[in-house]
């Protein structure tokens, strides 16, 4: 399947400058999600969508991607609208894994495992979520949480779509983990510490 990082938007809850673009360590946050991608055996080809919103992004990504990740052009005004016309414009033919940009402990090894149970879930949609208890575990206050079934759920920010269908609502599985370096995205000052405290150790 191919992949597409969505990474037209701004930080809103970090206050700092293009969300892909906040520092880690050392590096970019997006760089650490584009060598997972780019290492994962069941991933294809990678991209990233970029939006006026979003300049330095998409120079962030030529720069040092420039042969190996192809860059799609939306508005940024609308996120639904900018996946959509995102995959259309990718030629995607199969699955697609949707990705946040903010998801840098994610792996190889972690986006293979998505991919796998994609596979297995016979829908031709599925959302990726971790248990609340695991951010009060990590000292988390999440943005968003949903309740599936009286369990408080979050979504860590990854989808697999069919883009076939990608115009269609799409019948949808949700996909729990328990995984810290999944659920972690950097949305929050406290979540950048965090991802600092775990890779420095």
């Amino acid at each position: 399947m191919d992949a597409i990082i969505m990474a037209g938007g701004l930080t809103q809850r970090l206050g700092m400058e293009e969300k892909a673009c906040v520092m880690l360590m050392d590096r970019p946050l997006i760089h650490y999600l584009l060598d997972s991608l780019l290492g994962a055996m069941h991933i294809g080809r990678v991209f990233v969508q970029v939006s006026p919103y979003s300049p330095d992004t998409e120079s962030c990504v030529k720069d040092n991607y420039h042969e190996r990740v192809f860059i799609l052009h939306t508005t940024g005004d609308n996120y639904v609208g900018d996946m959509v016309k995102a995959v259309n414009d990718s030629g995607c033919a199969g699955p697609v894994m949707v990705l946040m940009p903010d998801l840098p402990l994610v792996t190889s090894l972690h986006i293979d495992m998505i991919a796998k149970a994609y596979d297995e879930c016979d829908f031709p949609a599925m959302s990726v979520y971790a248990p609340l208890r695991l951010y009060s575990e990590l000292g988390l206050r999440p943005g968003t949480v949903f309740n599936k079934k009286g369990e408080m759920l979050v979504p860590v920010g990854i989808n697999i779509l069919d883009s076939q269908i990608i115009d269609e609502e799409q019948e949808n599985c949700d996909h729990l983990i328990d995984i810290p370096e999944i659920a972690i995205n950097v949305d929050s000052v406290g979540s950048l510490r965090k991802c600092q405290e775990m890779m420095s150790k």
